[in-house]
């Protein structure tokens, strides 16, 4: 269920599109404690109270679209540049959550987080406001997603190129950027290494 007691609307913007080359399958649709990757991440921002929640589509549309069926309050956008890098589909993202007047933020989230729980968005979602404008996971000497922007923000991150995303932004504005201790954002999907430590039975001692 959502939290209502968040101050701000906050979108969301789960970016879905890429074409998960180095793990050979989409990493989107695999399964993990019955829901599909992307699935989970949608369900965790909609309870988490982020509204509108986007999912960014591009390489395995249709599967992933298909994967989303039934998830009320989750609408897809498809990136047509998906193959120039991830920077186009944070782009299309925001582009969809600014589509929205009353949209203050946008909470930007990967698919490939599968440990990333509605309470850990509270979090992030909780610690905005107007005198922190950029509020973004740490882990592993990382700051990264899930990650919240001002809207204010939007236009300088819609104009990124390639396959960075938002981390050389982010890094290079370190100064005004609230960090929220993530551990659980460590864990992303690349390579079927990555799928065999979550598959792991010890995996939870490891952490």
């Amino acid at each position: 269920m959502s939290d209502s007691t968040l101050t701000h609307r906050i979108g969301a913007a789960v970016l879905a599109a890429g074409a998960s080359t180095r793990l050979g399958y989409p990493k989107q649709l695999i399964e993990h404690e019955g829901n599909s990757f992307v699935k989970r991440a949608a369900l965790a921002a909609l309870e988490a109270g982020a509204v509108p929640v986007v999912v960014v589509v591009g390489a395995s549309a249709d599967e992933v679209c298909a994967a989303l069926e039934g998830v009320g309050g989750v609408r897809t956008v498809h990136n047509a540049r998906w193959e120039s890098g991830l920077a186009s589909s944070l782009s299309v993202g925001l582009a969809a959550l600014r589509a929205d007047p009353k949209c203050e933020a946008a909470l930007v989230m990967v698919a490939d987080q599968p440990l990333i729980e509605s309470a850990t968005l509270q979090r992030l979602l909780h610690a905005f406001d107007d005198n922190n404008r950029i509020v973004a996971s740490s882990y592993d000497d990382v700051v990264g997603v899930p990650v919240v922007f001002g809207v204010e923000h939007f236009a300088d991150l819609m104009s990124l190129k390639g396959d960075e995303g938002a981390g050389r932004w982010l890094r290079s504005r370190l100064s005004r950027v609230t960090q929220i201790p993530v551990a659980d954002a460590a864990l992303d999907i690349d390579t079927p290494a990555d799928a065999a430590k979550l598959a792991a039975p010890d995996r939870a001692d490891d952490k």
